[in-house]
């Protein structure tokens, strides 16, 4: 079986553009009438929300946005290799929608990514080391996902239960992931997630990402290690399952040494949520 996701953005007009309604609607019946109209402005009111009962900090996001940055300098198939980011630009570009800047938003492209799925003995025979799903989840609180921002768990990236299902699953913690991937396409639900799947507690998060822990090769999670929405591309994060994949086979740019528990984590902050372990087969 084959999965893949392909975009050709210019064909249906950009995704982050505000586009106009004769009539408000559903969920956009609570939003568009006051302006809060693109995806950008959505992830910010969740984000500010939570940075603000937890006390995160600017730096936070930038360090999510700075790590996805430098990794795409190794990977050649990067928009943004051969342009690094540092501190100084990532503070001093525009803002999208507080507290977003220009580098905390993910790209808009053309591009396709593809991943081949077959059972464990036929993989065994294929050229290319195997590599396997040691465990899958996919799910939702209750409550979660209802519109105007009325969830009772507001704000959340939508991976509390998803994590409690992985982690059982898989019989982890998230303190065995050597890589993870999580999609981004702002800085901000990066941070709720983070914290939803286990790996600090919200109140811990800018302490967990600062000091480039999340940055290969030192850091203790790298994270995005082929540059992720932001800095590779955007294929809606499916590029993300194929450099988890990379990175259980020793074939990334930004490879961790020994690598064999590979996280992904697909689009926070929209529901259901849903994530993917991978191990080397066994």
């Amino acid at each position: 079986m084959v999965a893949f996701r392909a975009l050709a953005q210019g064909q249906f007009g950009r995704f982050g553009r505000a586009r106009s309604l004769d009539r408000a609607a559903g969920p956009q019946a609570f939003s568009a009438p006051y302006g809060l109209v693109s995806a950008a402005q959505v992830c910010a009111m969740q984000t500010t929300r939570f940075m603000h009962e937890h006390r995160v900090g600017q730096e936070a996001l930038a360090e999510v946005a700075l790590a996805a940055y430098a990794h795409a300098q190794r990977n050649p198939r990067a928009v943004f290799h051969g342009r690094p980011l540092t501190r100084a630009t990532y503070h001093a570009s525009r803002w999208i929608a507080e507290p977003f800047h220009l580098y905390d938003c993910c790209q808009e492209n053309d591009g396709a990514a593809a991943v081949v799925i077959t059972g464990a003995e036929r993989a065994r025979d294929l050229a290319r080391r195997p590599v396997a799903i040691l465990a899958a989840a996919q799910g939702i609180e209750q409550g979660g996902g209802i519109p105007g921002f009325n969830e009772p768990g507001f704000p959340t990236a939508h991976y509390r239960q998803v994590a409690k299902q992985l982690w059982a699953r898989a019989g982890m913690a998230p303190q065995d992931v050597d890589v993870a991937q999580f999609y981004e396409n702002f800085t901000g639900p990066v941070l709720i997630a983070l914290s939803e799947m286990g790996f600090c507690a919200p109140g811990a998060v800018e302490e967990f990402v600062s000091g480039g822990n999340l940055q290969w090769p030192s850091g203790g999670l790298p994270l995005n290690t082929s540059g992720g929405n932001l800095a590779e591309g955007y294929i809606h994060g499916f590029e993300l399952i194929n450099e988890a994949v990379r990175q259980v086979r020793g074939e990334s740019t930004c490879q961790v040494k020994d690598a064999e528990l590979s996280l992904a984590v697909s689009g926070p902050g929209y529901a259901p949520g849903s994530a993917v372990l991978f191990a080397p087969l066994a």
